[in-house]
């Protein structure tokens, strides 16, 4: 046999004067080496059993790659480790034949014929290559690898490019194209995604002896931009719709302020309805994502508003519209409305705004009063009702108005008159009026309608302490006999 090898390849350069060739027109350069065995015996049992029986490896490889090139099988990182398992453990044609078919089906990653040593002699010929250079037709003539599980991750990213994507199976390629363009390689198995246009692309493996196309198997999505958001501010538990560009896969979660919203209804790629979630207050950030990874995330694009709400009134006073309004029903006195939480202190200031709904054509000497108060037990009754008949009297409270010839100023150690000019609830007031009241610091600012009407001091070892819960306080006398509130934002 060394005889006949050495004679044949001393007769092979003489024939033609290029790279040593094979017999029967077999020009594989990998094949020059090979024994007579495997080179021309019938593709058939009786071809193989000669093979396997008479040859060595290198004859064995030589068999096996023709038999795969007349089943038009690219799958050529696999003949050494098979022809060494066929010749160490006497396979059958049949068995060698279902294991190059189930191949054929499976792809690069299967390991269905083979056994753990088998896969780590495979992995370690296959592994730690140079990459070749694949020119770009070259990509046509990959086989297409059919299979829904793809030996990568992930399926789906920016068209921007510069993520990593992972190879999950084995062997590890020697290099991928994505969409008609190079992966850069790195070291633990991944490669940097390149640019792409958006939409479904192939990607096409290299291996050391083919190529494997894995067509449709990857999606590039445009960066999602953020085109409205109605409203673009509400209270808690408040209905908003969002608005973005194409995503390429349906909307899965929104979150503002960090905060995650509930989803309404079946979002889709372009569109979500969610809920104003708790915890949140002022303008936040918009994060959103889709199924496919898409994110998209835009800074203060909502305003989320504190919702303030009636809670403890007077026994002259009732609720209306589930605590949004309240209206003197009977009397002149025990006209007091609290808030039915503490003012919320931002940017070192607390505020509150109040809208006139109703009046009556009889005032007299009275007159409407807002301010702040901090509760204490003998302020309310058992029953959560407030007891005194003015918020005057409350334990701690800071007031503007009343009319005493002019408003006032009630602090829990004094009382002052507002100078003439300044804002008179008694005759400034009327159906429709927006009052804003502010505590900044010791100073209490009035606005009506957008105007500022009086800024008042109070003094300082008199007033409220910095941290100290303070709730809205209204105490419905005068003409105005029917008041709502309205949620604030930042000026």
């Amino acid at each position: 046999m060394t005889w006949i090898r050495r004679k044949v390849n001393d007769f092979l350069p003489q024939l033609v004067q290029e790279a040593p060739q094979t017999l029967l027109g077999l020009h594989e350069p990998q094949e020059a080496g090979a024994t007579l065995f495997g080179l021309h015996e019938p593709l058939n049992e009786e071809g193989y059993q000669r093979v396997r029986d008479c040859g060595d490896k290198s004859s064995m490889e030589s068999f096996l790659r023709r038999l795969l090139q007349s089943d038009e099988h690219q799958l050529l990182e696999i003949i050494p480790c098979l022809a060494e398992m066929c010749c160490k453990e006497k396979k059958v044609f049949e068995e060698v034949r279902e294991i190059l078919g189930h191949e054929l089906h499976r792809g690069p990653d299967s390991t269905l014929g083979f056994s753990e040593a088998s896969n780590s002699l495979l992995e370690e010929r296959t592994l730690g290559m140079d990459l070749p250079q694949l020119p770009v037709q070259a990509c046509q003539e990959a086989i297409t690898m059919p299979t829904e599980c793809w030996p990568f991750e992930p399926t789906t990213g920016s068209a921007c490019g510069g993520f990593r994507l992972h190879w999950l199976a084995q062997p590890v390629p020697l290099g991928i194209w994505l969409g008609g363009r190079p992966c850069a390689p790195l070291r633990d198995n991944s490669f940097v995604v390149p640019c792409g246009d958006s939409g479904l692309q192939d990607v096409i493996a290299i291996f050391k002896d083919h190529e494997a196309r894995f067509s449709r198997s990857f999606s590039y999505w445009e960066p999602g931009t953020l085109q409205s958001i109605t409203p673009s501010s509400g209270a808690e538990g408040a209905e908003i719709k969002v608005i973005t560009s194409d995503l390429g896969a349906d909307i899965s979660e929104v979150f503002l302020g960090g905060e995650k919203c509930q989803l309404l209804g079946r979002p889709t790629a372009t569109e979500a309805r969610c809920v104003v979630p708790s915890l949140i207050c002022g303008p936040v950030h918009l994060q959103l994502s889709a199924s496919n990874g898409n994110d998209l995330v835009q800074e203060a694009a909502f305003t989320v508003i504190e919702a303030v709400l009636f809670g403890s009134i007077g026994s002259s006073v009732e609720l209306l519209d589930g605590g949004l309004a309240v209206r003197r029903s009977t009397g002149v006195n025990h006209g007091v409305c609290l808030s039915a939480k503490p003012l919320r202190l931002q940017k070192m200031e607390r505020r509150f705004r109040v809208r006139i709904e109703e009046m009556s054509s009889k005032g007299g000497l009275r007159a409407l009063a807002v301010g702040f108060a901090a509760l204490s037990e003998v302020d309310l009754m058992p029953s959560g009702q407030v007891r005194p008949k003015e918020a005057s009297d409350l334990n701690r409270a800071w007031l503007v108005g009343y009319d005493r010839g002019g408003a006032l100023l009630c602090s829990p150690k004094s009382i002052q008159k507002l100078v003439s000019g300044s804002w008179r609830p008694a005759t400034d007031l009327q159906v429709g009026s927006m009052l804003e009241i502010l505590l900044r610091e010791n100073q209490i600012i009035i606005y009506q309608d957008c105007k500022e009407r009086a800024r008042l001091s109070v003094p300082v070892e008199d007033g409220p302490g910095q941290n100290e819960e303070l709730h809205a306080v209204m105490d419905l006398q005068g003409a105005v006999s029917c008041i709502s509130l309205v949620s604030t934002m930042d000026s």
